[in-house]
């Protein structure tokens, strides 16, 4: 019974020191002259033994993945590794032209495992050097968590910005005497107005259901904005140029906002005249 219980401690003891760690890091490669160079590094390693495979060029036309081995000290938590072969490549260079790289890596950043750092030296099948450079490498899951954090953020700041407008409809050119009628959805109306051309000196009244809202206003390449809520049923927006500045006709442009709709509008008026939009909820 006591030789069974020894054998099998003996054999977990084997198990335990047999047991395989996987290694995902993502990063680059650092020439001599600042290059950088896209690099992933997948490893096993068992017992201080390392296998595994490189990928440089990651998304490119010249995506190579190489063979590795090498061995990993646990003294100081770092690997001596080496591309031995190349695997699978998209470049249509000679195999004879490709750098085979022996890395000397080391774990640096709290905890010993944030990132996977070192130097590396490159030589062709002749053993003649190709390249030399640093190596910077974070955990692969790391970056990815940290690209969809940024993914998101982006995307949450474009549908913030764009969540009230999801359609833009095609813009309508107004002249004296002209209406135009939309269908609403919202209870209010923004409305931007501006001088989309060289500044010349152009004024324009606007009124809405008959209350002045701009008086003499002079357009700029700047866009004025403007709220207001609107009535059940129709309501009249005008636009009246009060002069025709030093480019005639008086030329404005107008945008409505509703809650999911753009309406690009331009106006070219006489001075005097007036065009009309009127909005129907």
């Amino acid at each position: 019974m006591r030789y069974n219980l020894t054998f099998i401690l003996l054999f977990f003891t084997f198990l335990l020191n047999a047991q395989i760690k996987t290694f995902s890091y993502l990063g680059t490669l650092i020439l001599s002259n600042n290059t950088p160079i896209s690099f992933q590094l997948e490893l096993e390693e068992q017992n201080g033994i390392v296998n595994g495979y490189s990928i440089t060029n990651i998304n490119t036309p010249d995506k190579t993945k190489s063979e590795i081995s090498g061995l990993y000290f646990k003294s100081d938590n770092s690997f001596q590794l080496q591309e031995t072969q190349i695997l699978q490549t998209s470049s249509e260079a000679p195999l004879n032209t490709f750098c085979y790289i022996n890395m000397n890596l080391a774990f640096k950043g709290k905890f010993g495992s944030k990132r996977l750092e070192g130097t590396f030296i490159g030589n062709f099948l002749d053993s003649t050097q190709c390249a030399s450079g640093k190596i910077i490498l974070m955990k692969k899951s790391k970056i990815e968590k940290k690209i969809k954090k940024i993914k998101k953020k982006v995307a949450k700041k474009y549908n913030k910005k764009y969540a009230d407008t999801t359609l833009i409809k095609r813009t309508e050119i107004l002249k004296d005497g002209d209406d135009f009628t939309i269908n609403w959805e919202s209870n209010k109306v923004k409305l931007y107005i501006w001088d989309a051309n060289q500044e010349d000196g152009d004024k324009i009244t606007l009124k809405i259901n008959g209350d002045i809202i701009l008086h003499d206003f002079e357009t700029k390449n700047k866009r004025k904005k403007l709220k207001y809520q609107l009535e059940d049923g129709e309501n009249i927006i005008e636009i009246t140029a009060t002069n025709l500045g030093a480019s005639p006709p008086n030329t404005s442009r107008i945008e409505l906002v509703d809650s999911k709709t753009k309406y690009p509008i331009i106006t070219q008026l006489e001075i005097g005249k007036s065009a009309i939009i009127k909005i129907v909820k």
